[in-house]
């Protein structure tokens, strides 16, 4: 299935009109999400067990934060799907062993787009939106809006420390798993440029405790 994809509307009232995004395969439009997470971690080798990872981490910066149950139920399914966009996207680009070349990311730049394309219909519009916005910087150098700070829904805010958390410590394509030590650096240091520094706060105090979760590499 292809998408073809132009999106409007305006980023900072958290509402769209994307009645440019097309499907070829509308069958897609009433899959499951269940069958959805196994389609993504079958297309993607990467994917599987990161995204549960991203998801119980998530939920545990939530709990730590204060959210209530639902919204811990919204960021549970927001981890898992976070990257389900990335299924319409050329294997040989997420399976690159090296770095991506400039038109090649920006085809990867288009994944949280394609993920809310897939999600807007089926899951509640904090979840669409939460994976929509999962690679906005708290600086507001992120993508695809450049959204900054409160602006950007406090579930994508933290999904977005659990998912960089995660891809620095798992094996990738393009990168050995790095240190946990490094990680949990990288996210302080960057605590209130990518990242939101009350959810980093959060996050350290996990860090703290042993209380990360870790790919189990043989």
């Amino acid at each position: 299935m292809v998408i073809v994809a132009i999106g409007t509307g305006d980023p900072y009232t958290g509402r769209f009109e994307w009645s440019d995004w097309t499907f070829r395969g509308e069958h897609m439009r009433e899959t499951p999400r269940d069958i959805l997470i196994e389609v993504m971690e079958d297309v993607i080798e990467d994917l599987h067990g990161h995204v549960h990872r991203v998801s119980d981490l998530s939920v545990d910066l939530g709990t730590g934060i204060g959210l209530g149950g639902d919204d811990l139920d919204r960021l549970a399914l927001a981890g898992v799907l976070h990257d389900v966009g990335k299924i319409h996207l050329d294997p040989g680009i997420l399976g690159k062993p090296g770095p991506l070349n400039e038109e090649e990311f920006e085809l990867m730049r288009r994944h949280p787009e394609m993920g809310f394309a897939m999600t807007r219909n089926r899951l509640e519009p904090k979840v669409a939106e939460a994976i929509l916005y999962h690679h906005e910087r708290y600086d507001g150098g992120g993508y695809p809006f450049g959204l900054e700070a409160d602006n950007i829904p406090i579930l994508s805010r933290i999904v977005l420390v659990a998912d960089a958390f995660d891809a620095m410590t798992s094996v990738r394509a393009y990168q050995p798993a790095l240190p946990v030590e490094y990680a949990v650096d990288e996210i302080r240091t960057n605590a209130g440029t990518q990242f939101d520094p009350t959810v980093v706060d959060i996050f350290l105090e996990l860090a703290s405790v042993d209380r990360l979760p870790l790919e189990l590499i043989a």
